[in-house]
């Protein structure tokens, strides 16, 4: 239960901290969100809504309908009176008995009323509502008045129509040579009580009459008083269906059926737009925003390639952790290790003393004082972490050399405000004799530089001789410390020439910058060529974005630190 728990709590903490290096992604999209919103819920149209209520009953067969058919499901009935409500017919008789062709909202065309209008039904009732919206509201309150009122003319006319056309049937009936056979023959007659019984009745007493015929004369007592009880049964059976068809054209012709169909609230003149509520708008628009900030800045995330964290390092490339070096903007002309030499409170002369302390600890080569520093590619701060490097390792006393071994972009001259007439591919090009005459002061106690000189033709064929093993003989003989400025893994292969001599390396990768895929061919390569990687330095990290060495945690801390200082001088 224990390790469940701090289990939900390490995920918790891992999305909080995405979630914070993704800060401004996911505040964006929230303020983009909320600013639509608030655009909608302000700039746009008002839109009111009027509502009819109507009471649909279900409507009664009359005798002539009696027993016909199966009852049909309520749903489906009144789905198909709602429906009609909206016909095709019932929208055009509106669309131009209220000229809506000369409407704001409507003018183009009925397909726009037809979506202006909803049937709302009211749960477990026969009610139900017919809006109507629209930018005007008087106009919405016309339109669902006009479909509804149609809705019920049109319903009481269809059924004075099906019952005068059921009459004029019956009246036609009456003066045919059939009419008593077609009159037994309707469906309320049929379906009589008393009418099957009596025809009953008369099949049994005929069935006998049949009988008594085969064994008597016609002049027989017993056959003369069933043929006259068969003529007093057909005459009531006459006078019953007689009486039926009579109420039938009573009912029909007096208009017995009421309709089924009536208005109960007719439509008001609405007073508030239905769309769009602003408190709503603003408040979905507030919460919808920061979900989808947040999923986006997850999103973002689990699709990123890149190196941004101590975590990715570890996890993505599989290298130790050695520092997170911080994003830091240098006054024009400043040294790119100026703030090491600074009193002030740095954060990124911190975290070159924290890689420091880091190198020390790193599984390095036994007796192996050289490291090599280098990159998947350009542009990665590999010369910027590796001047630093040297800085921080000269500030322990230590006698340092720094050597710009990248022939093909050296940046070391520059980053010391050194001459770059001579160097080092000088010596492995055998011009110069001895590196002692390469040797240049930085300024620095403790640390010396050897800058590229000028840039040969041919770097590669000079790092291929015996010379470069002899300048490394020479350096491990008279220096603590010997960091070497090495090109990028891509596109040469330079670096795999100097791992020939020195077997250890600090990787070098920007912040969000190269892909992973790519950094892992490049850790590969380096394998490959016998290379130990010490471990991996993320440069140019933003605040916020650091788990080991956070950029507030840090200046919380050296600005407390510095106060309490302040506050001892002042004592004394």
């Amino acid at each position: 239960m224990a390790e469940s728990e701090q289990e939900v709590e390490i995920n918790l903490a891992l999305y909080i901290e995405i979630v914070s290096r993704r800060r401004w992604i996911a505040l964006l999209i929230a303020a983009a969100v909320f600013l639509a919103s608030a655009a909608y819920a302000f700039l746009s149209t008002p839109v009111f809504r009027a509502e009819t209520l109507l009471n649909v009953e279900r409507a009664n067969k009359g005798i002539a309908q009696q027993g016909v058919g199966v009852e049909s499901d309520d749903d489906a009935y009144f789905l198909t009176q709602y429906k009609l409500i909206t016909s095709d017919t019932a929208l055009e008789r509106a669309y131009a008995a209220l000229k809506l062709a000369d409407s704001r909202d409507f003018a183009l065309g009925i397909q726009l009323l037809r979506d202006a209008v909803t049937i709302m039904p009211v749960p477990k009732t026969r009610l139900c509502y017919v809006n109507a919206d629209s930018t005007d509201p008087r106009l919405a309150m016309e339109i669902s008045h006009t479909l509804s009122q149609y809705f019920v003319e049109q319903n009481l006319n269809n059924q004075m129509f099906m019952s005068k056309d059921v009459l004029d049937a019956l009246q036609m009936r009456v003066k045919g040579v059939d009419a008593q056979r077609i009159n037994e023959s309707l469906p309320s007659v049929v379906n009589n009580k008393l009418i099957q019984d009596i025809k009953s009745q008369i099949f049994s007493a005929e069935a006998q009459l049949a009988d008594l015929r085969m064994k008597y004369t016609s002049s027989h007592p017993a056959v003369q008083g069933l043929t006259s009880r068969l003529a007093s049964m057909h005459k009531v059976l006459d006078n019953e269906v007689n009486n039926i068809v009579q109420s039938l054209k009573s009912e029909l012709s007096g208009q017995l059926q009421g309709n089924n169909v009536r208005i109960i609230d007719p439509p008001k003149l609405p007073q508030r737009p239905v769309r769009p509520r602003k408190a709503l708008a603003l408040v979905f628009g507030l919460l919808g925003g920061l979900i989808l900030g947040v999923f986006t800045a997850l999103i973002i995330e689990m699709l990123d390639q890149t190196v941004r964290t101590h975590d990715d390092v570890e996890r993505k490339l599989d290298l130790p952790f050695l520092g997170l070096i911080p994003h830091t903007r240098l006054k024009k002309d400043a040294k790119v290790y100026a703030p090491l030499l600074s009193s002030e409170v740095s954060l990124m002369s911190e975290a070159f003393r924290n890689l420091r302390t880091m190198i020390g600890y790193a599984e390095s080569v036994d007796g192996e004082p050289v490291i090599l520093v280098t990159s998947t590619v350009q542009e990665e701060g590999k010369s910027f972490v590796a001047a630093n490097m040297a800085v921080a390792l000269a500030q322990l006393g230590q006698k340092v050399l720094l050597v710009d071994g990248d022939l093909r972009r050296p940046r070391q001259h520059r980053n010391f405000h050194l001459s770059n007439e001579t160097g080092l591919s000088d010596f492995l090009s055998g011009v110069a004799s001895s590196p002692d005459g390469l040797v240049q002061s930085s300024g620095i106690a403790h640390l010396d530089v050897i800058v590229c000189g000028q840039r040969p033709p041919n770097p590669a064929e000079l790092l291929n001789t015996d010379q470069l093993k002899k300048f490394l003989t020479w350096a491990r003989g008279r220096y603590a410390r010997v960091i070497v400025d090495c090109p990028p893994v891509f596109p040469i292969s330079d670096i795999l020439l100097w791992g020939r001599h020195v077997k250890q390396n600090i990787f070098v990768t920007r912040f969000g910058r190269t892909r992973v895929p790519l950094i892992r061919t490049a850790c590969a390569r380096l394998r490959v060529g016998g290379l130990k990687i010490l471990g991996g330095v993320v440069n140019g990290a933003r605040l916020g974005t650091m788990t080991y060495a956070d950029g507030r945690y840090y200046e919380q801390y050296y600005r407390d630190y510095v106060d309490s200082e302040t506050k001892k001088d002042r004592a004394i």
